[in-house]
């Protein structure tokens, strides 16, 4: 029997429906991320979850309250968002108009250039690696896991356990789920963005 963890990406927000750079800002989710979410639940009628893990966002706490309604989660950090400082909250456009420069320093390194006032990615990443690989030690070898979370961290995760998909293709569409196996230390892919 394997452990199966499921990757759930919170209800949309308005902030993802204006396209804004987000990660730390604290939204909730809108009327169409409800009905994602209520998505999600119908997918999981019948199935058993043993634990439920969200972010300390409080859009995950809500994707989670509807989607497995009734039950207890637990806030883990390592689930969090990476922050973009001094560009929370605003578009491309506008971060071009007002940051030019560093704009341009992202594009060029979107993994080594620390936007102004943000925490270094790699600082994040290892994170979010390291909570990841904990939780995976930690978790009997019959159990479900599933991991309400943010697109970001799902692609972190999700690219460190399959370097082959390239991070910026891995999608995760909300109202979708990606089901991961983990059996005699081997991550394989049940489902995938289904």
């Amino acid at each position: 029997m394997a452990v199966k963890l499921y990757f759930i990406r919170h209800g949309e927000t308005d902030y993802n429906v204006q396209r804004k750079f987000y990660g730390t800002t604290d939204v909730s989710i809108n009327q169409t991320g409800r009905k994602q979410c209520e998505t999600v639940r119908d997918k999981f009628k019948g199935r058993t979850i043993d634990k439920i893990l969200v972010s300390s966002r409080k859009r995950t706490h809500q994707s989670a309250e509807l989607i497995f309604s009734n039950r207890q989660y637990e806030v883990a950090d390592f689930l969090d968002e990476w922050g973009f400082g001094k560009w929370e909250g605003l578009d491309a456009d506008q971060i071009q108009a007002q940051f030019p420069v560093e704009w341009e320093c992202w594009l060029a390194d979107p993994f080594g250039y620390t936007p102004p006032a943000s925490q270094p990615y790699a600082q994040h990443e290892n994170r979010i690696k390291s909570g990841f690989r904990e939780l995976v030690a930690h978790t009997s070898k019959e159990s479900s896991v599933a991991l309400v979370t943010h697109l970001g961290t799902i692609r972190v995760i999700l690219h460190d356990l399959f370097p082959d998909r390239p991070f910026w293709e891995i999608k995760l569409t909300q109202g979708n789920y990606t089901c991961i196996d983990y059996q005699n230390r081997q991550f394989s892919v049940d489902t995938w963005n289904q």
